[in-house]
């Protein structure tokens, strides 16, 4: 397990787990905003990496060709303790 620190708040995150970031924050109550269900085109989900290590950039991240720095929440996991910042 690793630590996200989120809007003052920490949450428990599986790294070993094949659900995204999105779907165990969603777990925890943290509430996403995921036009797209989760398919990764819309990037309502996206958000700022402050500190950590991420998976890597999915195929769908990469072609939506996001800022530095930015990654979609149903795309990826945290390797390590984090802390990020919802964008939307």
């Amino acid at each position: 397990m690793v630590t996200v620190h989120l809007n003052g708040k920490n949450y428990q995150i599986d790294e070993t787990s094949s659900e995204p970031l999105m779907q165990q924050l969603k777990t925890q109550g943290v509430e996403i905003v995921a036009a797209c269900n989760g398919a990764g085109i819309c990037q309502t989900c996206a958000f700022k990496v402050i500190s950590g290590e991420f998976t890597k950039k999915t195929e769908t991240e990469e072609m939506n060709d996001l800022p530095a720095g930015q990654r979609l929440s149903c795309q990826c996991r945290p390797l390590t303790d984090a802390e990020i910042e919802l964008l939307y």
